[in-house]
């Protein structure tokens, strides 16, 4: 792993291009100021699941905190049914005991065991930051189109190179030029679960990427599919889950859970290999996920 000062100092640098950010280093981490948000981002050792209980893994940690009248306060089911519905990176957490009125986006990379630092790591981090709470902010971003059209193609590359079948990882059941459906392999827990990688504008960053995991169990209850879908969000920030957590758990309208990121195509160049990242992590996400649903729920 990249040492954690040398890491920081390199996304300093890289968050200090972003326009009308304020980007300051202390001990402990970064603190970036813009307009609507206030972000810290730290590193954190977080626990291994599954087959690496016992372990701990090094992480980047991102909470955003949203400023102003952004900054309402949510109950369960707001947050499963409405606000990390409509996320599109990080997302919204359960309030820290004490803290009922806060808003914080949480997003968590473990750096070389989910995504090497060069070249995703760093970036993923940089879009943590920089994109938290974007869906909630009523502004018009200016987008070379140029950037965007470029970034679908490098990703449609990347979706029609999946491979049909990868031994004890996935199996494409269904493909279209800008799309595909897959189901994680790996064993009986797996069965029912789907992930979808789609490219277009129907997704909550609009034209860009976006990956979908569902899981099969439903629940009748809301409250009790509100609670689950907060303590996988909770699990998402203290585990290493086996895919980098920039995405949200939330409610489906049939009453299951599904985990959902969507990124902006003006990145896909600098992201280029996320559609596989992604889909090669699915398995480790949902067997974390129905686990922790199954033994508390």
């Amino acid at each position: 792993m990249v040492p954690s000062g040398m890491m920081f100092d390199e996304l300093a640098d890289l968050l200090a291009r972003e326009p009308e950010m304020q980007v300051e280093a202390d001990g402990e981490g970064l603190q970036i100021t813009s307009r609507h948000t206030l972000t810290r981002v730290e590193a954190a050792s977080v626990d291994g699941i599954g087959d690496d209980i016992g372990e701990r893994f090094d992480s980047v940690v991102v909470r955003t905190e949203l400023r102003g009248n952004l900054a309402m306060p949510s109950s369960p089911r707001i947050r499963s049914h409405r606000l990390n519905v409509a996320s599109a990176v990080g997302a919204i957490q359960a309030p820290r005991p004490g803290a009922r009125r806060e808003m914080v986006i949480g997003s968590r990379i473990c750096v070389d065991r989910e995504v090497p630092w060069h070249p995703t790591g760093r970036d993923l981090v940089r879009l943590a930051v920089t994109e938290a709470g974007a869906t909630r902010v009523d502004e018009t971003r200016a987008v070379a189109r140029h950037l965007e059209r470029a970034g679908i193609g490098v990703w449609r590359n990347g979706v029609q190179s999946i491979a049909g079948v990868e031994p004890d990882r996935w199996r494409v059941v269904r493909r279209a030029p800008d799309a595909l459906t897959a189901q994680p392999l790996g064993g009986p827990e797996l069965r029912g679960v789907t992930v979808s990688l789609t490219l277009g504008s129907r997704s909550p960053a609009g034209r860009g990427l976006h990956y979908m995991l569902r899981l099969p169990r439903t629940f009748t209850d809301a409250d009790e599919l509100a609670a689950v879908c907060d303590a996988l969000n909770t699990q998402e920030m203290l585990a290493a889950t086996g895919s980098p957590h920039i995405g949200a758990w939330s409610a489906t309208e049939e009453g299951g859970c599904r985990y959902q990121i969507s990124v902006p195509a003006r990145l896909g160049r600098r992201l280029q290999d996320l559609p596989r990242q992604l889909l090669e992590g699915s398995g480790g996400r949902a067997t974390a996920a129905m686990q922790l649903s199954w033994a508390n729920f």
